[in-house]
């Protein structure tokens, strides 16, 4: 759990209608997270950036953090389990043992292009077993001979493994010579023994394919007549039983795949409006796609008893009700803040950083000369136009002379003369021109 928790991206996001502090605090502070561990910290903002920030984030060349409406539990959230497509011509043998090896019921088959095309499950193949009173099935499934040769782990002597066996019904060659023409008809798929009389036979009533079982060597005249003939000739290790058992299991799963009325959700998708879906169905588990359409994994009812919530850093405030939607279901880790305390709960024990100053941003700035790290111009200057404008250039009764100290200090290094460029911030702000 420890290396995929780490993995996950953390939030930075100030509160409801940002304000200068809300969205410069947060782009500062997930900049010296990241610096500090090395992992993902993403600054967000809870709703429209004003014309004051605009002009700040345009005048330091900064873009404007990702705007985040939400941070309810999603299923890009949860694992997902990586269980590979598959092409629906895979024998029903091959789908099995993938299910075998990597301990799973259902398996999805895709497109070339990657797109979800349908389901194949244990039940499915468990059903494929009771058709054994259809001789034809093989035939109906459109079934290539390259899936029998390799389900029956034998070798191709006439024809091709890329042609299909798609008329006739199965059977295997029990009788004499003799009594076998009465049963053998034109394209029926013939499952025989090494005897040259039996082979001959099938051939002569134009089947279109035959078996030979136990490794038996095939003539050449059986091979040249098969030829002339356009039959096909494979041989199997196996014994006549054994070989007629396997044989069905060469049906692609396509015949036995479901293709209608497939349950699937997207990766954006809000874990708390699929549950009820996935309650309701009988399916164990449901195929994700991406914004595309293309399947990414699958889940089941299973995941969902793990699902983490976002990871977030309140900067800049910590009332519930100026928290960005769907807080409660996530998982706070830091804030950091100057108002009072507020009503924001938490899971969990967290980093809760509150100082009585004129704006956040001081608090940012004194953490990174307590972690001594570098404060480059374009993060200084965010910082800085947050304390000006949080303290109304040092007019605001909440200012204090730990915020004019970093403001001058920030102001210096981001090369700034503090009078003339609050004048313009401020004159953005009011959509003043001149």
């Amino acid at each position: 759990m420890g290396e995929n928790y780490k993995s996950r991206k953390t939030i930075v996001i100030g509160h409801k209608n940002p304000d200068t502090d809300s969205i410069c605090s947060a782009i500062c502070y997930a900049n010296l997270k990241r610096k500090l561990t090395g992992e993902e910290y993403q600054p967000g903002r809870a709703g429209h950036v004003n014309e004051e920030t605009q002009f700040v984030l345009h005048y330091f060349e900064v873009e404007a953090p990702e705007l985040v409406e939400n941070v309810k539990t999603q299923v890009r959230d949860i694992d997902i389990r990586k269980t590979k497509g598959v092409k629906k011509n895979l024998s029903l043998k091959k789908a099995w043992n993938l299910m075998q090896e990597a301990n799973v019921v259902t398996i999805p088959t895709v497109t070339e292009d990657g797109m979800l095309e349908g389901l194949i499950t244990v039940g499915d193949i468990a059903k494929s077993y009771m058709n054994v009173y259809d001789s034809s099935i093989l035939s109906k499934a459109n079934t290539q001979y390259e899936n029998i040769v390799e389900t029956l782990e034998g070798a191709m002597v006439v024809g091709a493994k890329s042609e299909y066996f798609n008329h006739g019904k199965v059977l295997i060659a029990a009788a004499n010579p003799d009594m076998m023409e009465y049963y053998i008809s034109k394209g029926d798929l013939v499952i025989l023994g090494n005897r040259y009389e039996s082979q001959l036979c099938a051939i002569e009533m134009e089947a279109a394919c035959i078996i030979v079982c136990e490794g038996a060597a095939v003539s050449m005249t059986i091979k040249k007549l098969a030829q002339e003939r356009g039959c096909t000739v494979m041989t199997t290790p196996y014994d006549t039983y054994t070989a007629a058992r396997l044989v069905n299991q060469s049906i692609p799963i396509s015949y036995f795949m479901t293709t209608e009325g497939l349950i699937s959700f997207e990766e954006d998708d809000y874990i708390d409006e699929i549950k009820d879906v996935m309650a309701s169905k009988r399916h164990r588990d449901f195929p994700i796609l991406d914004k595309d359409g293309k399947y990414m994994g699958m889940i089941s009812r299973r995941n969902l008893l793990g699902a983490k919530g976002k990871r977030l850093i309140l900067v800049d405030h910590n009332e519930k009700t100026q928290a960005v939607e769907g807080m409660e279901s996530a998982e706070i880790l830091e804030i950091i803040d100057h108002h009072r305390l507020g009503t924001v709960e938490t899971i969990a024990p967290v980093f809760f950083r509150n100082q009585p100053v004129g704006c956040t941003a001081t608090i940012v700035y004194q953490m990174y000369m307590e972690n001594n790290v570098e404060i480059e111009p374009k993060i200084a200057g965010l910082l800085c136009s947050a304390i000006i404008s949080d303290t109304l250039l040092f007019r605001s009764p909440t200012c204090t002379e730990s915020d004019k100290k970093a403001a001058l200090t920030l102001a210096d290094i981001a090369g700034i003369q503090v009078e003339k460029y609050a004048s313009s911030m401020f004159a953005a702000g009011s959509n003043l021109k001149g």
